[in-house]
């Protein structure tokens, strides 16, 4: 009886022992049946910023929401809060699921070593030193003999960015971003639409970019999402250019609304964009901005002063306006297809489109840029291009022979430098036009192999179209044509040239797709 009694009782505990077990079981399983995050909390999904994840007792049965970065991007606030990045073309490591994650793998603090934080000389002394006597060698890699590791590489600072929830949206989680961050990430690498469609289901787009392609779909009644993926047609290991090179944020954001800047000084002009076909007249309007229509709008939703800007208008010529002799007339590609508009360029404004020219920025990489801008500024520089083009193709190639150890240095392929890279640099030049960021990239870095050590700052501004300009007025009909174009180019002449080569091989870029999207989107 006592034996009975004891089995019965042990075999109540067992049932019991398994039937709570069963519940427990049961409950983390609904549990897990009711996250709407589950698939989207590990590494796989979010790459490094599993390690953001906020945690929860073991009791707790609600998990809390997975989190992801706050990328804000404009004028004002550079990237996140960094004007100066450095950009590489594939994401620098592994990204999650998550497409954000990827792109916040190609953006990198700077590199302490990179050229443009070097210690810059004079400025004057650099724009009166002949490229010949540049001393060359003694760069920001000279004393660095070291191939820079993929350490330098890994993801750095984007850890401690300001976290949001992640939304969900289908199967994905998603951040926020806004329009205007989205826009500036497209200005950044480069971007370009390849394919846009709006009708009454709804908004898609595509836009490549040197990083890879951005596609946005907004549904008729749905959420604007964007996604990103790198580009699969290179890798790392057999990529000749160097990993990393450096973007200043402020410089993209300007070329784009078609704005030429100097930080250290008063000038700040904005260019018309591209008319219909027909005669028209430039006008210099002081702080004439506010009044423009187009790209004020974009420079308004970055953060920029409309009121600190002037303007050049193209106006409609009337009949009884009379040219002066001295006017220069420039023939410019329409809003119609295979049609020109004509506009005439007063000495005034002529003027102006000088100082323009010789305060361009510099950059590593083509412009996603305002056509009007540089329609009017490459019509302009043209001849001067030409004139000067097979001399300063020759120059970059003898360049990149004679110092080939930096370039090593810095980053590019050994057989790359001894083999192609002179032949791309010349021929790229020569070509007149085109949109390869890898073209643009190499005729950039040989002709900074003429500069030594100048920071991007100091190659913002030259002398060399104001002075050129002065030199056309007073040779102007003596036999000025006859000029043979093989006179020696200084550094500062090759600075100046290679800045318009930058605006011949920028792609364009629509200033007005803003109208195209809600002030916020999800990111995949």
């Amino acid at each position: 009886m006592d034996a009975a009694a004891t089995a019965a009782g042990w075999l109540s505990f067992l049932v019991t022992a398994v039937g709570l077990g069963s519940l427990i079981t049961q409950t983390s399983a609904i549990e897990e049946k009711l996250d709407p995050f589950l698939n989207s909390r590990g590494r796989e999904y979010l790459g490094s910023w599993v390690s953001r994840q906020p945690t929860s007792p073991r009791y707790r049965i609600k998990k809390p929401t997975p989190v992801g970065p706050v990328i804000f991007a404009r004028l004002v606030d550079g990237l996140c809060g960094r004007n100066t990045i450095d950009v590489t073309r594939l994401p620098a490591e592994k990204p999650g699921k998550a497409t954000w994650t990827a792109v916040l793998a190609i953006f990198h603090e700077p590199d302490p070593q990179a050229f443009h934080t070097a210690k810059s000389t004079d400025v004057k002394t650099f724009l009166t030193t002949p490229s010949t006597q540049c001393d060359v060698e003694k760069g920001p890699f000279a004393d660095d003999t070291k191939q820079r590791s993929s350490t330098a590489l890994q993801q750095e600072g984007w850890l401690s960015l300001e976290a949001q929830p992640l939304t969900r949206h289908g199967a994905t989680a998603c951040i926020t971003i806004s329009r205007t961050s989205l826009i500036t990430i497209l200005l950044i690498v480069n971007g370009r639409q390849m394919f846009r469609y709006s009708d009454a289901s709804g908004h898609r787009a595509s836009y490549a970019s040197y990083c890879g392609h951005f596609y946005i779909n907004w549904p008729l009644d749905g959420a604007a999402t964007i996604s990103f993926a790198s580009h699969d047609s290179h890798m790392i290991s057999t990529d000749v250019y160097p990993p990393r090179f450096p973007v200043r944020v402020d410089r993209c954001v300007q070329m784009a609304a078609g704005i030429v800047a100097l930080p250290d000084s008063q000038f700040q002009c904005a260019f018309a964009g591209r008319k219909e076909p027909g005669r028209w007249i430039l006008e210099y309007q002081q702080k004439g901005f506010p009044g423009a229509h187009g790209s004020r709008h974009l420079w308004n939703l970055m953060g920029g002063k409309v009121y600190e800007v002037d303007f050049l208008l193209a106006r409609r010529s009337t009949h009884d306006e009379t040219e002066e002799i001295e006017d220069v007339v420039l023939q410019l590609p329409s809003k119609e297809p295979h049609q020109d508009w004509v506009l005439r360029v007063p000495k005034k404004e002529e003027e102006i489109l000088l100082r323009a020219l010789d305060s361009l920025p510099w950059s590593s990489m083509s412009w996603s840029i305002h056509r009007g801008l540089r329609d009017i500024l490459v019509a302009y520089a043209k001849p001067t291009m030409n004139r000067y083009r097979a001399t300063l193709a020759t120059k970059l190639k003898s360049a990149v022979m004679q110092y080939s150890s930096r370039l090593i240095r810095d980053g590019w392929n050994r057989d790359f430098v001894h083999g192609s890279m002179g032949d791309i640099a010349a021929n790229s030049v020569m070509a007149g036009e085109g949109n390869s960021g890898d073209s643009v990239r190499v005729v950039t870095a040989a002709a900074l192999l003429l500069c030594g050590s100048v920071s991007y700052n100091k190659l913002d501004e030259t002398t060399f179209w104001r002075d050129r300009g002065k030199k056309y007025h007073d040779d102007k009909y003596h036999d000025f044509k006859r000029e043979s174009g093989m006179e020696e180019l200084d550094t500062a002449a090759v600075i100046a040239l290679i800045k318009v080569f930058m605006l011949e091989w920028s792609v364009d870029f629509d200033y007005q797709m803003y109208h195209d999207l809600p002030p916020e989107l999800l990111f995949r």
